[in-house]
């Protein structure tokens, strides 16, 4: 059975320049299970090279700076790696999630254990630069519609396993998430199309989301009283027309605009109307954040 339809309807909460240390980053048995994995592929047998040189009970501290612009996301994930690799490190983050990054900027500091610390390193670097990446992007193109009512959306097109983190990097940057999973509701695309019977949809109590390609489709998908019509690949100036369209025949349909979205054209389709806009690109090919580990 699908669960209750949980499709965004509400525009996401503000974010401060400060960020919102209490934002809850997921750390679900499973995401704690991926955590140690990535720290054993990089730890291995363990940290040859720090054992051979650096005492057992070198004690000092450590900083984590960002070498590019951008929006923090991880802190919850950096204090669960530390959980995992040494409880005994303090942690003192001078940037929360969602709060401004610059280059030179001190994100936070580590006192404790020095081989503890570098053990941490790269894989807490990896996961803060790919998250604060999504975080960034997700912000830019929040940014892009503020004028307008249009929420931004993720999608499922997410790195596989990290799909959780990477949802929650979307909400740190301002966006909104889209169905974690199929198993969350029921969303009527182009390949359920050939083999599937849109009949069965009529007596369906539950609602629903509809992928359309062409007017006829609109048409088509307006009969069968979906709770959301997702536009794909739509021009801008189709968007309106179909905006026209839903608001006189189906006023209680939201419209989703998906498909080809860039930075650029954005801001066009927020215009056309829409209710959200679905950005694969937030998740699918965003460029990592660049941070440092220095020890002082």
């Amino acid at each position: 059975m699908p669960k209750s339809f949980s499709y965004p309807i509400r525009p996401s909460s503000p974010v401060s320049e400060s960020g919102f240390p209490g934002h809850p980053l997921p750390v679900s048995r499973r995401t704690l299970g991926f955590l140690k994995e990535a720290l054993h592929e990089d730890i291995g047998r363990g940290d040859v090279t720090s054992n051979l040189l650096i005492p057992a009970h070198a004690q000092g501290e450590a900083r984590v700076i960002a070498k590019a612009h951008g929006i923090f996301c991880g802190e919850r994930l950096v204090r669960e790696i530390f959980k995992l690799v040494d409880p005994k490190v303090k942690l003192e983050f001078c940037v929360h999630n969602g709060g401004k990054l610059r280059p030179g900027k001190i994100v936070f500091k580590m006192r404790g254990n020095i081989r503890s610390i570098l053990k941490a390193e790269r894989t807490l670097v990896n996961f803060i630069g790919h998250l604060s990446g999504i975080a960034t992007k997700t912000r830019q193109f929040v940014g892009r519609v503020k004028k307008y009512p249009a929420l931004i959306l993720d999608t499922r097109k997410t790195t596989p396993l990290w799909r959780e983190l990477e949802k929650v990097a979307v909400q740190v940057g301002g966006g909104r998430n889209h169905r974690q999973g199929l198993d969350e509701f029921i969303f009527i695309k182009e390949n359920h199309r050939i083999h599937g019977d849109l009949k069965k949809l009529r007596s369906h109590s539950g609602e629903f989301e509809i992928e359309v390609r062409s007017l006829g489709e609109l048409w088509e998908a307006i009969g069968l009283r979906p709770k959301v019509i997702l536009l794909d690949n739509f021009t801008p100036k189709e968007a309106k027309r179909a905006v026209e369209i839903v608001r006189k025949e189906a006023p209680g349909t939201l419209l989703e605009a998906s498909g080809g979205i860039t930075f650029e054209n954005v801001r066009k389709f927020a215009a056309a109307g829409v209710d959200t806009i679905s950005v694969g690109s937030l998740t699918h090919s965003v460029k990592a954040v660049d941070f440092s580990l220095l020890i002082d």
